[in-house]
Formats: structure tokens, sequence, C-alpha cells
């Protein structure tokens, strides 16, 4: 008998993205189901969603879902494109036809989150007996599902069909939290008992994701190290208690990549191929971004370093700008790629106008310059202030550019230190969020950097790790089966 999983998520390439729950919400049921699990995705119908008949089929119409005192009534259709697992959407335009999924540009955070997400939330078992398909795992994403998790322990679980059904939440990034005030809690359908300490109530608001921590059967983050960190009240933001309370259904597991989108020896936005026995083309990569930046030839023969983040202070950006001129004493080059904090953005052009020789900076989301900096750059700078899972040290990994990380979350389980450990080593970490640490990290990189013998194995150890999804389906599938086993 295959698995039957539900992945309920409010996001997934190639549908709709604003971040990296789009990419595991596509990338790890198709994982799954290579695996011979019986995967399928539901998501809300946003507006980036073709919707042809050739497209979409309705599954069932018109169906009555209870949100406070309204009935609103929602749609059921499926995919018809391509796609390795079935995808289901569910279609209320008037919560979910707009141009940005949870926030307007100017005025901040839809005012009726909560009665969307309640909805999809709600539809979810609606779904499942409209197709007669009762899943043994329904998957929940961060806060915009986690309430399916207490309607599950609530009311559907009583029902016979689903009493049998085990809920898994994962978090992705336990900052988002689906905060609304006490009053919103009837919207919800939820009894009392479930506005408690110990269930969804948060210092006299409404806590989604809180709801999903305490009624889930299990629980999980996207990296071992982040799932440890969370316990602790400086990355716990609030809800330590209650994860240290349910710490024995707690576990992490580490993202993968997409190795087929990120891979150097077929990447169609790439000059040149390579891999980690033919490197040459990787020189070449280098020479070509270089020239595409308009670094001056006085400077194309020194270590490249690249970030390519959102610039925000999460992503420890004004760390980078702190370290700066003493970085260009170091005499590196410097290529910046993201969009952020307005501060933040005008900092580094400032920056770029002192360093013209050595300093690029490019305020763009620009995915074919993304592949082209990861293939062409020597070093990558990672040094969040706290990281749950993180890609792009592996991507950079997988191009052979040696990662520079702080020692936090997925980024302390993926990189191995090759300051402390020089035979098994596959990029550089530093350990405490400080200017100093962060020098003492890229100058131990630039030393190896010096030593070409040094260099080309520690770039091909890098590109030898296996950040694929079928690791971390593997683990998701033992999980599963744990679960269904409690």
């Amino acid at each position: 008998m295959s698995l039957k999983i539900l992945f309920c998520a409010s996001e997934a390439i190639p549908f709709a993205k604003t971040g990296g729950l789009a990419d595991v919400a596509a990338s790890l049921p198709e994982a799954l189901s290579a695996q011979g699990c019986d995967v399928r995705l539901f998501l809300p119908l946003y507006p980036s969603v073709e919707r042809t008949p050739d497209a979409l089929k309705v599954v069932a119409e018109w169906i009555p879902i209870s949100v406070g005192v309204h009935t609103y009534h929602v749609h059921f259709w499926q995919w018809l494109g391509p796609s390795p697992y079935p995808v289901y959407f569910m279609e209320k335009d008037e919560f979910f036809h707009r141009p940005h999924l949870y926030v307007h540009p100017l005025r901040g955070d839809y005012e009726d989150n909560a009665e969307r997400f309640i909805t999809f939330s709600r539809s979810l078992y609606a779904l499942c007996k409209h197709l007669d398909w009762i899943p043994h795992i329904v998957h929940l994403h961060d806060w915009q599902t986690a309430c399916a998790a207490a309607y599950h322990y609530f009311h559907w679980r009583y029902d016979a069909a689903f009493s049998r059904v085990r809920t898994l939440l994962t978090i992705h990034n336990l900052a988002h939290q689906g905060l609304f005030p006490e009053s919103y809690f009837g919207l919800t359908g939820l009894p009392l008992e479930a506005y408690t300490i110990e269930g969804m109530e948060f210092f006299g608001q409404c806590n989604f994701l809180k709801a999903g921590i305490a009624y889930s059967d299990r629980i999980s983050t996207v990296s071992p190290k982040y799932a440890r960190e969370i316990l602790d009240p400086k990355q716990g933001f609030g809800l330590d208690g209650l994860l240290r309370r349910r710490r024995n259904d707690l576990i992490g597991i580490l993202n993968g990549i997409d190795t087929t989108r990120w891979n150097p020896s077929h990447d169609p936005y790439i000059p040149a191929p390579f891999d980690a026995e033919q490197l040459d083309g990787k020189r070449v990569c280098k020479e070509k971004v270089l020239e595409e930046l308009e670094f001056p030839a006085s400077v194309r023969q020194d270590p490249l370093c690249v970030v390519v983040s959102r610039l925000v202070h999460q992503k420890g950006i004004d760390l980078i700008l702190e370290a700066l001129d003493d970085m260009m004493e170091l005499s590196v080059c410097l290529a910046v790629l993201g969009t952020g904090d307005p501060h933040l953005e005008r900092l580094l052009l400032q920056a770029q106008s002192r360093h013209s020789d050595r300093i690029r900076v490019v305020l763009d989301f620009d995915e074919a310059l993304a592949h082209r900096l990861e293939a062409g750059a020597d070093i990558f700078l990672m040094p969040s202030r706290y990281e749950p899972c993180g890609l792009n040290q592996m991507y950079s990994m997988r191009y052979g550019t040696i990662p520079i990380v702080t020692a936090t979350g997925g980024l302390d389980d993926s990189v191995v230190d090759a300051a402390q450990n020089p035979q098994m080593g596959t990029g550089f970490k530093f350990y405490e969020h400080t200017k100093e640490a962060f020098l003492e990290a890229l100058k131990a990189a630039l030393e190896a950097y010096r030593d070409s013998e040094t260099w080309r194995r520690l770039r091909q150890r890098a590109m030898r790790e296996d950040f694929s999804w079928p690791r971390a389906a593997r683990s998701y599938m033992a999980l599963y089966e744990e679960m269904l086993g409690d």
C-alpha cells in the first residue's frame, strides 16, 4: 500500500511564489511521488494560474464553508497541465484573485488574511470528501494552513473516515506566525478551549501558527539545527515554551534543492558547462560575468565574492556593509544581486561609488544573472542572523563556489567548516555575528584560495555534496511511517 499524502500550502511553483516555501511545496511532493507515494497538492487559485478548459477541470462547485457567521461558497478545480502529481485548487476569487499573495505593496498585510486562510484550511476536508480520497498524512505548511491541524483535532478526526489521518506541520520560518486580534477567534469555528495559553491564544491575540504547533500530531522544521534553535527564547519568537513542551514531536529535516535546475553541467543560463571533474568551464564563467558587470581588467584576477539575497537585516547585509572597507583591503571583488530594504540598497550603492573598481550592485531579481554569479564566483557570502534552512549556500556548493556562512540553522547543517576540518570542509563558518568574526572567516577562505590545489579539492568536495530532494524525501517518508505507527 502506497502512502497517501496531501500537501496543503499557500504557494508552490510554478503557480505562485513569494519565497522558499513555494520551492518546497513543489519539489518535495515530486520526490515523494518518484518514491512511490500517492501525493496530491492543494493550493488557493490565484490569478497567476492559467484558467482555460485545457488547464483546469471542475471537481466540485458551490461548496459551503463556514467562517464565523458567514458561509462562503468555493469551487474545487484540478490542474490538467503537466505535473508529476495531481494538483487541486480552491477557487474563491473574493479572497484570492489579487496581484499579491499576502500583502498589498502600499497598505501592508491584507486585512482579511484570517478569513482567507480559514476558508482555505477548512475546505481541505471538503476536498477530500469530494475526491473520495482520504490521505494517511495531511502535510501543512506555515501559518496559512496551520489551523487545519486544529480542525482535525477538534472536528475531523471524529469522522470515521478521518480517524486515522495524521497531521504534520512544517515551520519554514517561525518569525511569520499569522497574528490576528482576539475578536477574530470567532471566525475560526473552533471551540473556546482552543483559545487558551495551551492553544492558539498568544498575548491576547489569535496565533494561527501556534494553533498548528499545539494541535498537529508532529512538527518539522527545514533543518535539524533550526529545530534546536527555536527551543531557545532568542529564536523562539515567543513560542519556545510550547515548542519545548512538544520537543519529542519536533524534528528538523534539511530541505533539498532542485538539482536539475541548478546543475552546472546543463545550465542554460551560464556560458560554459562544468562539473567536479572538469572545472575549466568555471574559469570561463568567471571571466564572462566579470566582463558582463564591467569590472576593470586590473582586478579580474582577484577573488570574486558574491551575494544573491533579499537585502534585509535578517540576511546580515548590514554586517557586509560594516566590513566592506576592510574587505577591499584584502583585494577582493564583490557583486551583489537583490532587492529589499531601501536604506540598505542606498548604502550598497554608496559603497559601489566609493569602490567603483571592485564593487557592483544590481538592485533587481534576475534569475539568469543569479545562475551566472553562482557559476562565476569564487566565494559566496551568507552572513544571516538566522536562517531556517537557506538554499543559496547549497546552490553555491553545487557550482563550486565556496560559501562563507554564519553557523546558524540550515547554514550550519549544510556547510562543513574547512578551517576546523580541512580534510572534509566544504566552506567556512563564523560563530559570532560580528565584523571581526566574519573577516576572519573570509581571510581563512582567501588563504585556501591562494593554494590552487587546496582550493580545487575544496571545490570538488563541495560539488559532490548531496542536497537533492530524494535525500530529504527519504527522511520525510521515515517520519510519515513513524507517525502512522503511533
